[in-house]
């Protein structure tokens, strides 16, 4: 069994520094997926498997908001991470047999006025099953004090499913192909990682039943609008225009979202730190402004790097739609600067037990944003899904700000670091921009282009960081010594 730390416990640079490397490979690998599925199968196929898993995915939100209440209540000083789990176990059984049910009876119906297929149902109730276990198994490492270790398991996951459907890309064809894919390695990897921990659920006393009704009576509708915010386009798309639209879109999504994905992943180590240090009656948060303004910043880099290199991009992903490629991905990678920042800040908000606040903020974003693609989606596709997009965070963004000088008594922003990545964003377009240049006219491969640009936009970025900063240099010799005590390790 793994020994069990609390959220106070943690220290929230190394948790973070952890959590940083595992989302750089899971992003890594979830953006090249859309990618690399495209490729495989077609956009019509891709944009079916996107929009029944992302819709599939928003149907499993309330187990989503229950794993919630497991990661904030479990991470607490003194609670019993046990009673929570045996309040979201059988919660997501019982969920998952209704819903199945409702998926059976209404199959037809969606397949009529959507890009469902009938024929997906059983594929996508298996893929359903494997997104409340990696639900589960991800909060309950992170409730019982390991945050940073739910990167690396969706990493080591997103790893396999890629190299299954290159390998197998000859028997990898359908949208159906790639849910029986990705549901199959979860399985095989997450259910030995719950018996490792060993954490039994236990019959949760009225304290525990109390403690979660409170929390996830605003945590499930949070989570539900949460996964209904982030993927609105696709859900929109899906009912009103094409399967290669919607697979255009968040192929574009996807590439985009590499900045504001890492944000989230670290929003989940901050949560447990501020959920942790508040139970155990701390009011100062020092960590709180360099935390979310610096989790924000490779949103920032990956702006720099799009600016540079979308249409090599396009050339490389969509040839048969470029133009609407690289609008639809420069419109999500701008806004994504936003996006990341208000999800780090409304998680450190639940990290306070204030669920009822992001619920609140997302669902006044929506009201706005839906009506965009619902009414240009069918005319201008991807585009118009991003518009609505950038939409709904500008709103997100500034009610974020609004609800966060009364939970922190100001907005949580670094100003001297915000500076730093205003310069290294300025800086890493123009080096990219040459580098671009030179190798077009060289006549290297659009892949080759976009691969030394990634590295050279990644570089000059870091560079102006570690010139400027000292906490920048700090967080690199400490992220030097953790992998080199890691390797050592392995050594023995």
């Amino acid at each position: 069994m793994v020994e069990r730390r609390d959220g106070d416990e943690i220290d929230l640079l190394d948790a973070a520094i952890r959590t940083t490397g595992g989302a750089t490979l899971s992003t890594t690998l979830y953006v090249l997926s859309g990618v690399v599925y495209a490729f495989v199968t077609s956009p019509a196929a891709t944009g079916t498997f996107f929009f029944v898993t992302i819709s599939a995915a928003l149907v499993l939100r309330p187990v989503k908001g229950i794993s919630q209440t497991l990661q904030k209540l479990g991470s607490e000083r003194g609670e019993r991470v046990e009673s929570y789990l045996g309040i979201a176990v059988p919660f997501a059984v019982g969920y998952l047999l209704v819903a199945g049910v409702i998926a059976v009876v209404g199959s037809e119906a969606l397949a009529r006025r959507t890009v469902f297929e009938a024929g997906l149902l059983v594929p996508a109730g298996l893929y359903a099953c494997s997104v409340a276990l990696v639900s589960i198994v991800t909060s309950l490492v992170a409730a019982i004090g390991y945050p940073s270790a739910e990167t690396w398991l969706t990493g080591t996951a997103s790893a396999v499913q890629v190299g299954v459907v290159l390998v197998f890309d000859g028997a990898v064809a359908t949208a159906g192909d790639l849910m029986l894919v990705v549901a199959g390695v979860r399985f095989a990897l997450f259910v030995p990682v719950a018996l490792a921990l060993g954490v039994v659920p236990g019959r949760p006393d009225r304290h525990a039943l109390d403690r979660a009704w409170t929390f996830a009576r605003w945590s499930v509708p949070d989570q539900i609008l949460d996964r209904f915010s982030y993927n609105m386009p696709v859900y929109v798309l899906g009912v009103v225009a094409t399967p290669a639209a919607v697979g255009v879109y968040e192929a574009a999504d996807r590439f985009a979202d590499f900045g504001a994905t890492i944000a989230w992943r670290l929003s989940s180590p901050l949560l447990t730190k501020v959920s942790g240090d508040t139970s155990a009656g701390a009011d100062d948060l020092p960590y709180l402004d360099g935390a979310i303004t610096g989790g924000t910043g490779v949103t920032v880099a990956v702006l720099g790097y799009l600016l540079t290199t979308h249409g090599v991009v396009a050339e490389i992903a969509f040839a048969g739609a470029q133009r609407v490629f690289s609008i639809t991905v420069l419109l999500v990678g701008g806004i994504n600067v936003l996006r990341g920042f208000w999800t780090l800040a409304s998680h450190a908000m639940e990290g306070l037990g204030k669920p009822s606040v992001s619920f609140r903020t997302k669902l006044y974003g929506l009201l706005v944003s839906v009506p965009i693609p619902a009414v240009f989606g069918a005319e201008f596709g991807a585009v118009a899904g991003a518009a609505g997009y950038a939409a709904m965070n500008l709103v997100v963004f500034g009610y974020v700000c609004y609800f966060a000088r009364d939970l922190f008594g100001r907005v949580p922003v670094d100003l001297a670091l915000t500076a730093r990545f205003v310069l290294g964003l300025v800086l890493s377009v123009g080096v990219t921009t040459g580098v671009v240049a030179l190798l077009e006219r060289t006549g290297f491969s659009p892949t080759a282009v976009a691969v030394a640009a990634a590295v050279f936009c990644g570089t000059a970025f870091l560079a102006v960081l570690l010139a400027t900063s000292g906490a920048a240099r700090f967080a690199v010799g400490r992220a030097s010594e953790l992998s080199v005590g890691w390797l050592r390790s392995r050594g023995r």
